[in-house]
């Protein structure tokens, strides 16, 4: 049921070096060009944390070779994870629409 252990490593590998890098580099204290101000960048590295969290959720019980339930539990949790992501990236969309005060 679960697969291939080895296509699941590779998967959460590049996960991780294509994905983590951006969200921590952003909760270090830099803040991307594109976005308007700090209070931004802060929810999207979040938004971008929870959406990496689907790597390990999916492939370390299949690698494990989990139970059915516990594979389903952790596939549930995933789609919490998802709704937090939305979550996060409706606030960046609220504060990039706030007007910002003058002088700073």
């Amino acid at each position: 049921m679960n697969g291939n252990p080895a296509y699941h490593a590779i998967a959460l590998a590049a996960a991780t070096l294509l994905i983590l890098p951006f969200p921590v580099a952003i909760l270090a204290g830099w803040t991307p060009p594109k976005l308007p101000s700090r209070d931004a960048a802060m929810p999207y590295a979040w938004a971008l944390l929870c959406l990496y969290a689907h790597a390990p959720l999916n492939a370390i019980p299949r690698m494990l070779d989990a139970p059915y339930p516990a594979v389903m539990a952790c596939m549930v949790a995933s789609v919490v994870f998802s709704m937090a992501a939305v979550a996060c990236i409706l606030r960046v969309a609220w504060i990039s629409r706030r007007p910002t005060p003058m002088g700073g």
